[in-house]
């Protein structure tokens, strides 16, 4: 691992020593490689070997580059247990483990970034793959990172001056849309270098690259009319079977929605670091990245009416819409990072960062006419973090020495965090109108980090290492809120209001490394980590007709965290020179699950007048308990026992099983969108007579699921075939063609829904399973060609 983990929360298990080493070796591990051997060589690329006592999965860019990925999310879809539940042809928010809405921690450089979900979100697809320096995966933590994360931890790290070697790395691309015809170009120029004392390191790295994806979207609604809709309902069916997306005029849908949605957008980033060696003891590192996305969506949308018969859809008077989105991300950050010896036993770490995430977005709806403007929707998320953290690492030689072990490691710190965001979302309905509805709501958030850890690293003798932590986190939050309801453009009513509330944890870790032999390794873990309640669900403002029309949904400021006790049991074969395969058996006991619950209380308590809402009060407590296991097996390894050494294959299988409670019925099903499986594989070959390589990557992910009050939805994906074909011109200048999505993907979406005039009659409905209508929908995108050169100077 590159010297990149100087501060506390940066740092990812180093096992090295805090001692000044001398200057000969500082010049040894900081000689740079022939930049071409990294970026042009056919030489196959494999999963890192890793000596870290916390079990940890690495991997270098070069492991993805013969792809080509555009973003970070292209490259998870090869990294095993990720999931993503994204629309069709899109990879945002990764699902460590199939776990998302917050149970998987995303990092950049061992820090926490800010998101654009209220739920703590990172979007990767905006983040250029072009910038990464290697992706880990931290399956479970130790004390000195964040212990948000019970799925796992993405810690995604950029490229830096003093990792890379001297050089100009030049890329420029053209991607194909097949069914569209749309082209998208890309490019980007990586400079990275050092002083002649090597005391001086910097990188710079520029990068914009476009992305088109356009959806075909059909989507059929089948009620009580709808012939065969009684005999799916009582086999408790899904209704996938019912749905004719092909043939319309056997459909017996009451309504069906045919959608060309189209997503274009530009991605703009900068990533730059400057690192200095102020003296052999002392050293100082300033980093900077700005990203800036510009999204443009449009929709255009026929919808046909039906008689629930065989055949009965209108297909010759469709209603029309059309919608119209805009949107602009920005994202910065900036850091310092300093790091002194303290003789030959003792290191100290201080770093001190600031990250800021703009979120704008407009979304126009339009009836029948292209400038029928009926509905508007315009949101804006600010969202600012300022971190603070210091760590001291002794060696404890004499220690070790007199209670007979080989070295014991003592690392302690601070980490603090301030987060502010705020949010405000205007919903401008029945435009046209003299009536016109606005509904404008506001609120903010702050939360107040201090964390404290200490963390033990026990060299038991050269076969075992045995790390135990504990980490104590104590958040202070206050959230206030103001929501205008408007009408005909005169305002009606306001209401606002105030609260805070105050958490403290203790969260212990303990990870054991046994290396049996030279080849074979064994790894247990233990550790508690949390998540952290999504920020809306906090803000105590009320929802008004939700569950049902009679209802009413107020946020609760007192929320605790979701906790989890996780076990983690892993064993690693090394075999040859680069093979590697694993297997790691894992479980987490989660406590404390949020849900939605009716709180018995009158709405009266909020000064609302019962008889406009005679159905109950709901909010959200901590109710729940869940139970998540699984097993994961990862195979990276040239082909050289079957004297095949210029081909390699790659394979990972994850297999997940979770049970929550049901809130409707009781009995057990699985965590929101947590796919069954989980997996991929591929081979790549190399022709050195040729200068050419070719391979393809296959990914599959099993049914997942979401249940809530009135609704059971199931999600279906097929699975993604990527090709690559290189040709290495000279030895700085290699040619990719790839492809994605080469089969031409589906996914499915099936939505039982309950109908009930408030929450009381959902939840009956829904555990007597008498669904009032399925709602089918099938996206397909395309598949898509890209066309890179990969230039070295």
């Amino acid at each position: 691992m590159s010297n990149l983990a100087i501060v506390p929360g940066y740092a990812l298990a180093q096992d090295a020593a805090p001692q000044s080493p001398p200057a000969e070796e500082k010049k040894a591990e900081t000689d740079p490689t022939e930049l071409q051997a990294v970026m042009v060589s056919g030489e196959i690329q494999y999963r890192n070997r890793t000596e870290t006592t916390a079990p940890e999965l690495v991997y270098d860019q070069e492991f993805f580059a013969k792809f080509e990925p555009v973003s970070v999310g292209d490259q998870l879809r090869r990294v095993p247990g990720v999931a993503f539940t994204s629309d069709i042809g899109e990879s945002d928010s990764p699902q460590l483990r199939g776990l998302g809405q917050g149970f998987t921690q995303i990092l950049v450089n061992g820090r926490p970034i800010p998101g654009a979900g209220n739920d703590r979100t990172v979007f990767v697809d905006r983040i250029p793959a072009e910038i990464i320096d290697r992706i880990e995966i931290i399956r479970s933590p130790s004390a000195d990172i964040d212990s948000q994360g019970i799925g796992g931890t993405i810690n995604i790290i950029l490229k830096d001056g003093e990792s890379l070697p001297p050089g100009i790395v030049a890329r420029v691309g053209v991607t194909r849309d097949t069914r569209s015809g749309e082209s998208r170009g890309n490019g980007s120029i990586s400079w990275s270098g050092r002083n002649e004392s090597k005391t001086l390191f910097y990188s710079l790295t520029l990068d914009t690259q476009e992305r088109f994806n356009n959806k075909d979207v059909v989507e059929e609604i089948f009620d009580g009319d709808s012939v065969g809709f009684a005999e799916e309902v009582a086999r408790r069916g899904n209704g996938r079977g019912l749905a004719q997306f092909d043939h319309p005029d056997y459909s017996s849908a009451v309504e069906r929605t045919e959608e060309q949605d189209s997503r274009d957008s530009r991605d703009k980033s900068f990533n730059g670091d400057l690192t200095w060696q102020m003296t052999p003891e002392s050293s100082l590192r300033l980093d900077a990245f700005a990203l800036s996305t510009r999204r443009k969506e449009h929709q255009d949308t026929k919808i046909f009416e039906g008689d629930g018969s065989r055949g009965g859809l209108d297909m010759d008077n469709p209603e029309l819409e059309f919608q119209d989105a805009d949107f602009q991300q920005d994202s910065y950050g900036v850091s310092a990072l300093f790091k002194h010896y303290l003789g030959e036993l003792t290191e100290f770490d201080t770093e001190l960062s600031y990250n800021r995430f703009k979120d704008d977005g407009i979304e126009d709806t339009f009836e029948e006419l292209r400038d029928n403007l009926v509905n508007r929707e315009d949101n804006n998320a600010v969202d600012t973090e300022w971190i603070f953290g210091a760590s001291v690492t002794r060696r404890m030689s004499g220690f070790a020495e007199a209670i007979g072990i080989d070295g014991v490691e003592l690392k302690a710190g601070l980490f603090a965090k301030n987060k502010d965001r705020d949010y405000r979302l205007i919903i401008d309905d029945g435009l046209g109108e003299d009536d016109f509805t606005t509904n404008d709501g506001h609120f903010s958030y702050e939360e107040r980090r201090l964390d404290a850890y200490a963390r033990l690293k026990w060299e038991i003798n050269p076969k075992v290492s045995l790390e135990t932590g504990l980490r104590a986190e104590s958040t202070k939050a206050e959230q206030a809120y103001r929501s205008e309801f408007s009408e005909g453009g005169a305002l009606q009513d306001t209401i606002d209001g105030h609260a805070e509330n105050d958490v403290f944890m203790l969260n212990p870790s303990a990870h054991i490394q046994w290396k049996a032999t030279e080849n074979d390794q064994f790894r247990f873990s233990v550790a508690r980590t949390v998540r952290r309640p999504s920020i809306d669900l906090l803000i105590p403002a009320f929802s008004l007709e939700s569950p049902g029309d009679e209802d009413v949904t107020i946020g609760n400021p007192d929320l605790d965290f979701e906790t989890s006790v996780g076990f983690d049991l892993g064993y690693e074969r090394r075999f040859g020179k680069r093979g590697i395969f694993g297997v790691n058996l894992f479980s987490r006991r989660i406590s404390d699950l949020i849900g939605l619950v009716n709180t018995g209380l009158p709405v009266s308590d909020l000064g609302l007048d019962p008889e406009n809402f005679p159905g109950s009060l709901y909010s959200y407590r901590n109710i729940g308990e869940a139970d998540v296991r699984g097993i994961e097996f990862d195979l990276s390894t040239p082909l050289e026992f079957f004297d095949l050494p210029e081909t390699g294959v790659f394979a990972n299988y994850t297999r997940l099983r979770s049970e929550r409670d049901d809130p409707a019925t009781g009995s057990s099903i699985p965590i929101d969108f947590q796919p069954s499986y989980v997996y991929n594989f591929g081979v790549t070959q190399n022709i050195p007579s040729w200068d050419a390589s070719f391979g393809f990557s296959f990914q599959k992910q099993g049914e997942s699921q979401f249940v809530t009050y009135g609704e059971i939805e199931r999600q279906w994906y097929d699975g993604n075939l990527e090709l690559f074909f290189e040709k290495r011109l000279t030895k700085n200048m290699v040619l990719r063609l790839t492809g994605n999505n080469v089969l031409d993907a589906n996914s499915i979406q099936a939505e039982a829904g309950f109908d009930g005039d408030n929450g009381a009659e959902i939840i009956a409905n829904q555990a007597a399973f008498n669904v009032d209508a399925y709602e089918i929908e099938r996206e397909r995108s395309s598949p898509k060609w890209t066309l890179t050169l990969r230039m070295v100077f």
